[in-house]
């Protein structure tokens, strides 16, 4: 399952304007029909970064790792998914002046292992 970790977020941001970002970034990847993904199986993390003292983002930085990589994710997939959560930073971080993204595929073959709990 994918994870979205977005490095540059301002450490000053509100937990509300990261909680919409986070929900944008999850509901704009699910509706990408060849990821074959629900709401549920993607995850993100916003690393503390070590220039705290930023007011405004600068320079955003998107990695998606843990993609499995399969047949229908081809490259203009992964391409798609990267120009939509870029776009996705910029909507949310109009200041921004620049934001890349990088999709890197992953093969559960070469080492995967997985624990879930289940709620009761």
């Amino acid at each position: 399952m994918p994870i979205i970790i977005v490095y540059g977020i301002p450490s000053n941001t509100t937990g509300n304007r990261i909680e919409r970002f986070s929900d944008s970034l999850i509901k704009l990847t699910c509706r990408i029909p060849e990821l074959n993904l629900t709401e549920d199986q993607v995850s993100y993390l916003f690393p503390r970064d070590m220039m705290d003292w930023v007011e405004s983002p600068d320079e955003i930085f998107i990695f998606v790792e843990g993609l499995f990589d399969k047949p229908e994710r081809t490259e203009d997939v992964r391409k798609k998914l990267a120009q939509t959560l870029v776009d996705c930073a910029i909507g949310h971080f109009r200041q921004a002046k620049l934001v890349e993204c990088f999709i890197k595929p992953f093969d559960p073959r070469l080492g995967f292992a997985c624990s879930t709990k289940t709620k009761k």
